[in-house]
């Protein structure tokens, strides 16, 4: 894959600099490359400053940390596997039409999102996308089904507690494993209403005749069973409160992950988003500094007071700091888990600080598609104001029934 192979490229001659730098340069670089971080990691000095000035841990999530960790050597091992390769070349290959072939990626996209999280899925899907749609000459439909990935990765990864990161976080945070009853009234209905969405969305795409020439490569069927194994095993860790020996669960199973990766396939440590991990702890910070300064914590708690403001809560500030970061500020502020859960998966689409998600979206598009980058940023931007006026609609509905 082109983008990937261009990614790697770019790593390898990162590290070959960064083996060169002084460690100050080293550690600056670090800092800067991920931009969340880097105001997380901001905002947590300020809310020391103008909070009680410490370091507090009260609000810190071991088991998210932990969790979140284990998750991210088993899908970086699924996609070294190939495995998701071989699904969407698979699936794109037997497409007759424009509207058939943006179907078949929306959908895929859809449902691999629900297990794989929406970077690795975008990372597969929309550089296969824009690769074998490169000279299908309807360029108004291509641009409007690459932008289709982006909500249907936040869609798709809205059903399950570990579809995403922040998902994990508030299903923990506010204990719904001992009511998995009400974390799924919530998310069931957003997931089944984002499916219809996308797929009425489809049919403004032109029913052209293509022939999609690619050839799904094979996957390591090793690699797969080992990786779904460890998967089950992460995947049991949510939603269980087990203690073997005194120790909880979930830090046996992310042990058992880490060294069965460590022994199997070590490499996959460095391709681990130590970031998103850092950036859950400045945010711990943050919360733990805020909720003691009594006009903040007032304002917030008058506005998620209700479910339909804590779900437009998260919505609105996740276009500002990400959908991560809004669902842990708002959680300790408000009873309405779910409709943070579902404010954060529907906040995720808009601006490109939503998510991490979109941003790494629109960066494959301009590193794959730079010639057209006018015409996918047009419809990028239409798509996903569209899309979050829709979705959170259609959140604002299913938070007051439920």
């Amino acid at each position: 894959m082109f983008l990937l192979k261009k990614l790697g490229e770019e790593m390898e001659h990162t590290s070959s600099e960064l083996g060169n730098q002084s460690l100050w340069a080293k550690i600056w670089q670090f800092f800067v490359v991920d931009k969340v971080f880097l105001v997380s990691f901001i905002i947590a000095l300020n809310a020391m400053v103008f909070g009680q000035a410490h370091f507090t841990t009260r609000f810190f999530d071991w088991k998210v940390i932990a969790t979140v960790f284990g998750l991210m050597l088993v899908i970086g091992g699924f996609r070294e596997s190939g495995l998701l390769r071989y699904i969407g070349e698979s699936m794109v290959s037997k497409s007759k039409t424009t509207r058939q072939l943006v179907r078949f990626t929306t959908n895929l996209t859809f449902f691999l999102a629900v297990f794989f999280t929406n970077d690795l899925t975008i990372l597969t899907m929309l550089p296969l996308y824009l690769y074998i749609t490169k000279h299908v000459e309807n360029r108004k439909s291509v641009y409007w089904g690459a932008s289709f990935i982006v909500p249907a990765c936040h869609m798709g990864s809205t059903l399950l507690p570990f579809g995403n990161p922040h998902n994990l976080y508030v299903y923990n945070f506010f204990h719904l494993s001992s009511n998995n009853m009400a974390f799924f009234k919530g998310t069931v209905p957003m997931w089944i209403a984002g499916f219809i969405v996308l797929n009425l969305a489809c049919f403004l795409i032109d029913k052209d005749p293509i022939h999609v020439d690619t050839k799904p490569k094979d996957f390591n069927i090793v690699e797969v069973v080992v990786f779904v194994a460890l998967m089950v095993l992460m995947a049991t860790s949510v939603f269980t409160k087990v203690a073997i020996g005194g120790i909880n669960f979930y830090w046996i199973a992310a042990g058992i992950t880490s060294l069965i990766v460590f022994l199997y396939k070590r490499e996959l440590f460095k391709s681990a988003d130590y970031h998103l991990i850092l950036t859950f702890m400045c945010f711990f910070i943050i919360v733990g500094n805020l909720v003691d300064i009594e006009q903040i914590t007032t304002f917030v708690s008058n506005l998620a007071s209700s479910p339909q403001g804590a779900f437009l809560g998260t919505v609105l500030i996740s276009q500002v700091i990400s959908n991560i970061s809004s669902a842990v500020l708002m959680s300790p502020f408000t009873t309405h888990g779910v409709a943070v859960i579902l404010g954060a998966d529907v906040g995720g689409v808009g601006m490109l600080t939503a998510s991490m998600a979109t941003l790494i979206a629109y960066k494959v598009i301009s590193v794959q598609g730079r010639s057209e980058i006018a015409g996918y940023a047009k419809y990028f931007a239409i798509c996903m104001v569209a899309f979050l006026v829709v979705l959170t609609a259609i959140g604002l509905v299913i938070v007051s029934i439920i």
